[in-house]
């Protein structure tokens, strides 16, 4: 009776500090001015999210609507509150402008002992995020994309061999499995100095590893929704960001890759030469000596100074996690974009025409052969590029209020430790800054189109000094394998391919359930 008696009063107990905490939460935008949408308990404004009916970028994109007029107001996450800022030129104050109040991002805490490869610049706060960021800015300037550039063409080189393999398919192929291996090509190359042969080999060992860290696992979702578990009780329960063996695996890769390159004087110009720069300024003369291109020689000696001044050890672990994070940026969200990309043209054929006759035209002027330069070359291009990447953004915008900020033009406070959220979904899907919205129209791209919009309207990438790091390098994969794919196919749905598509309910980037299923067919010159 006794023990009942104590287990009675602890539930109680705990039930009562839950209600306290979820009651004083609920409270908290009444309490600071804000407007803000009434929450359900529990759920707060994410019902439908936490019951797994929709995704994250979906709700967020419905609460952004919902809130229409408002510049900004409060949201909930079950009891965690938020801003969602939607105002373009509040946001870029506090992505730009103010960021001195918003330098720091959402995130759980590492154990740099127990996990080094987590510790990713993505996941840094304050000086250490900076320093770091000094750093790696470098290594995707428009300049040394070049340098990336002929690793990147030869990866491509494998996507007609992959599709004329399933051109006779009378199912057609999924897109995004074709596209995942494609992006798996490059960045096995380029971040981890590999051949991972994923278009020839949908088997591959690099390949079975990246699936394995995109898998969904109770323990990285756990860690999200707590960031400030203590380290002590993440190392005692295993709550590991990613499995052990996969940890190892691609610290193992970077390892040797860095051992053999640094014994046998290899320099490839790619990710992880840049890295291995980084790491030890040393070697800058080394490469002075051995490497014909200037522009690379004056790239290592303009790194090397500010290796001096940084303070930051570019450790093989910190290596590592910087190519693992490549890795992620790289791999999932990329081949998302070019399989949305090939899904929109499939739809439309006269845009698909009109982009490969541009593309076709291009080549033409060099012998059928792609540079660097042309890519340049090729307007509608990026008006395709930048539309499939409004239409399907892949993340939300999260920035952690780092001392009070006082709302320009408002007597509104957003106090200290406060997150913010701006939906790229909701501003994209906005009927005042894009004319057609629903539609695939790559012409709100056109250069009077940009100039009648607020530039912080359309948010691909994020902004100011903590937008995506790998920008330039993700256009560029996604505008080789767009060049790669039309220039000898065209493509169609497949009747496999059930539309409206239906979005996976998830807390990450986009997926389609079923997937999506395309048609191609060689074009005979």
């Amino acid at each position: 009776m006794y023990i009942f008696s104590v287990f009675f009063l602890f539930i109680v107990t705990v039930f009562l500090y839950i209600y306290h905490v979820f009651r004083k939460s609920y409270k908290f935008f009444e309490d600071a001015g804000i407007p803000y949408i009434k929450p359900q308990w529990i759920f707060g404004n994410m019902k439908d999210v936490l019951l797994f009916r929709k995704s994250l970028l979906e709700r967020y994109q419905e609460l952004y609507h919902h809130l229409d007029p408002h510049p900004y107001a409060g949201v909930f996450l079950a009891h965690k509150p938020s801003v969602m800022i939607r105002d373009p030129d509040l946001i870029k104050a506090v992505l730009v402008k103010d960021f001195a109040y918003f330098h720091d991002r959402m995130i759980a805490g590492i154990c740099k002992k127990t996990e080094p490869i987590a510790n990713q610049i993505s996941m840094m706060k304050g000086d250490e995020w900076r320093n770091l960021r000094i750093k790696l800015t470098s290594t995707f300037s428009s300049g040394k994309m070049k340098f990336m550039f002929p690793t990147l063409l030869k990866c491509s080189e494998g996507i007609k061999t992959a599709l004329e393999k399933v051109c006779s398919d009378s199912e057609g192929f999924e897109v995004k499995d074709l596209c995942s291996r494609y992006t798996t090509d490059v960045i096995g190359n380029c971040a981890f100095g590999m051949e991972t042969h994923s278009l020839e080999n949908p088997d591959s060992e690099f390949r079975k590893m990246g699936k394995r860290v995109l898998s969904f696992r109770w323990q990285t979702m756990l860690r999200m929704f707590f960031p400030n578990i203590p380290n002590n009780f993440i190392k005692i329960f295993g709550l590991r960001f990613f499995e052990r063996e996969v940890s190892e695996y691609f610290t193992n890769i970077v390892k040797d890759a860095v051992k053999h390159r640094e014994q046998n004087n290899i320099t490839r110009g790619d990710f992880l030469d840049l890295l291995i720069a980084l790491k030890n300024n040393t070697e800058l003369e080394k490469l002075k000596n051995q490497n014909d291109d200037k522009d690379l020689i004056k790239f290592m000696s303009q790194i090397g100074d500010k290796v001096i001044k940084s303070k930051i050890d570019m450790t093989i672990e910190t290596m590592t996690a910087q190519s693992f994070l490549f890795f992620l940026a790289g791999f999932d969200p990329t081949a998302t974009t070019l399989s949305f990309l090939l899904f929109e043209l499939s739809q439309n054929q006269q845009i698909q025409e009109k982009l490969r006759q541009e593309i076709i035209s291009t080549l033409e002027t060099n012998d059928g052969i792609l540079t660097y330069a042309m890519l340049k070359k090729m307007p509608y291009l990026d008006m395709v590029v930048a539309e499939t990447l409004r239409k399907w953004p892949l993340g939300l915008i999260m920035r952690i209020c780092n001392q009070n900020y006082k709302i320009p033009d408002s007597n509104v406070i957003i106090k200290e430790g406060t997150e913010v959220i701006i939906s790229a979904q909701g501003l994209h899907s906005d009927k005042k800054y894009f004319e057609k919205p629903d539609e695939f129209y790559p012409e709100h791209f056109t250069e009077e189109a940009k100039a009648a919009r607020p530039h912080y309207a359309y948010l691909p990438f994020g902004e100011g000094p903590r937008n995506c790091i790998a920008e330039r390098f993700a256009k560029m994969m996604v505008k080789v394998g767009t060049i790669y794919f039309l220039k000898d196919f065209s493509f169609v749905l497949s009747p496999k391919t059930k539309l409206p598509l239906d979005i996976l309910p998830s807390f990450g980037n986009i997926a389609v359930k079923n997937g999506i299923w395309l048609k191609c067919e060689l074009i005979h010159r």
